[in-house]
């Protein structure tokens, strides 16, 4: 009888410990893995920001930043004006524990997807800012910046982050490439498609103009409008360099994309 009661008593404690803890456990994952020790690296440093930049950080971050959504290298939050979205990266992708240090290849390509995106990030704010819509890189901790950010995760829980120890990025928030392509196409707005994939064809030359190029091959996540202007939203993998193939790459999808799409298209013209 008394074994009984020992069962039942264990049960009734994990099923409220699951309900307890389990429900912030994702919120506690996410700050865990955006925190880190980095140390600043100067060759991710940009300039403290200026009084008219300072300003409209405070603004971004004066209201609670929404869920929007994670990839690969970071979780991105939408700002309360649905006009910006902020990126926190996955540190724990990045920088190697003291675990990893019985792992040297872990440490290597820990250390190699820093580099990677950390550089790909830097480039495109300093070359490609426009074409990217990045507002603001904090790539490297500072002691200037005197702003937290509240953000509210995909379960609804609230917490609170130092944007100075902190390593995030801030862009506009964009429609993506297919979405905005297929309200056009619906609309019966065939011109204003062309002239739209006109630019990110332009986006592409310009890169390889400048002699930069992009590891990653995706189209439909990595490329977008804001209004009617076209940017590059995934840039975690620009570098100094050539690669053969990446216009052509971006216009046989995009082609693709048409074909598949196109008896849609004409029985809502």
């Amino acid at each position: 009888m008394a074994r009984r009661k020992q069962i039942v008593l264990l049960t009734v404690a994990l099923v409220l410990g699951f309900f307890v803890f389990g429900k912030s456990s994702s919120r506690v994952s996410m700050e865990k893995e955006i925190s880190s020790s980095l140390q600043p690296n100067p060759a991710w440093m940009i300039p403290s920001p200026d009084p008219a930049k300072q300003q409209q950080l405070q603004h971004i971050f004066s209201t609670p930043l929404t869920f929007l959504g994670k990839g690969a290298q970071s979780y991105a939050f939408a700002s309360s004006d649905g006009k910006y979205v902020v990126k926190f990266f996955k540190m724990r992708r990045f920088t190697p524990s003291f675990a990893d240090s019985l792992c040297p290849h872990v440490v290597r390509r820990r250390l190699r997807n820093l580099n990677w995106v950390f550089n790909g990030y830097k480039t495109a704010y300093d070359h490609f800012r426009e074409e990217t819509g990045l507002i603001f890189i904090h790539l490297a901790k500072t002691q200037n910046l005197n702003c937290k950010a509240t953000l509210i995760d995909a379960a609804g829980e609230q917490f609170t982050l130092d944007l100075d120890s902190t390593e995030f990025v801030v862009q506009e928030k964009a429609e993506l490439i297919f979405a905005y392509l297929d309200r056009l196409y619906r609309q019966g707005k065939n011109k204003e498609a062309e002239k739209a994939i006109a630019q990110v064809f332009q986006i592409v030359k310009h890169r390889m103009a400048e002699g930069y190029a992009d590891r990653d091959k995706g189209v439909s996540n990595n490329y977008g409008f804001v209004g009617d202007r076209a940017i590059q939203l995934d840039i975690g993998r620009l570098y100094k360099g050539s690669k053969p193939g990446q216009l052509e790459h971006v216009e046989k999808r995009i082609e693709r994309w048409q074909h598949e799409n196109q008896l849609i298209f004409e029985s809502n013209s």
